[in-house]
């Protein structure tokens, strides 16, 4: 059983989205593949509620979302920055529950300093600026996996893309995952291959640069979000996806007019 509210708490105004998650079948986390991990901490057989927010400047929260990522890289022995800075073209999520971080997802902005596919498939990234296109890429995905939500994973994806694509106006949103995971990203977010696989030296593994469009994003998710209790046979994520309406609503607060 799962349910999720995206109205304001008063007790967590930075929340963006809250997800109560009770004896759902586990998901393999989408940056690698998954077995037991020693020092994994044990979810508990009852309701949990997970707040998913932005991750602000707080020590301890940020060191949380990146001691996750390096343990769930560097267990398939992929490298990955220890720490996740603070830049300007960036923003991160991060899935908490009982003061921990369970979930963590981030997407890079275009900007004069380049994005990290740049340095595996700088050909591609001209020919997609030189089209006119605004690109984002998204990375740093890792779930405990004791976390075993469908509903968190699509809650966690779709808040980004609503930052890239709706906030930010971006075209495109790219990610580099290694072969063994492109299925994923093909059958259930309709990313589609944007090059071929090469070396990605940055993580010491081979990766395949996937690439999603705003028009499928937007084309799927009217479609299918919300939609998860009736469509049970439907595999998308997109059922996971906030409906319009609360999706709008989640623009309105986050919308640069409406801070400070």
């Amino acid at each position: 059983m799962e349910d999720q509210s995206t109205r304001p708490n008063p007790r967590f105004p930075h929340t963006l989205a809250e997800v109560t998650v009770m004896d759902v079948e586990r998901l393999r986390p989408m940056c690698i593949e998954q077995d037991e991990i020693a020092g994994t901490r044990e979810m508990a057989q009852q309701k949990d509620k997970f707040r998913v927010r932005l991750l602000s400047s707080d020590t301890e929260k940020r060191e949380g979302a990146s001691l996750l990522i390096e343990k769930m890289y560097s267990w398939r022995g992929y490298h990955a920055a220890k720490n996740l800075d603070e830049a300007p073209n960036r923003i991160t999520l991060v899935a908490e529950f009982d003061g921990h971080v369970y979930g963590t997802i981030t997407v890079n902005l275009d900007s004069p300093t380049g994005l990290s596919v740049d340095e595996t498939y700088p050909d591609v990234m001209q020919t997609l600026r030189g089209q006119g296109r605004r690109v984002c890429e998204v990375g740093k995905f890792a779930v405990e996996q004791s976390v075993r939500s469908k509903r968190l994973m699509g809650t966690l994806f779709h808040l980004l893309v609503i930052y890239a694509f709706r906030i930010q106006k971006c075209t495109d949103a790219l990610i580099e995952v290694n072969p063994r995971h492109r299925g994923f990203y093909e059958k259930y977010l309709e990313f589609h291959a944007a090059a071929e696989e090469r070396m990605c030296d940055r993580v010491g593994a081979p990766a395949v640069l996937l690439r999603l469009s705003c028009e499928t994003y937007r084309e799927r998710t009217d479609e299918l979000g919300g939609r998860w209790r009736d469509l049970k046979d439907e595999k998308s994520m997109y059922k996971y996806f906030f409906p319009r309406a609360e999706e709008d609503a989640i623009v309105e607060r986050l919308s640069p007019a409406n801070k400070g």
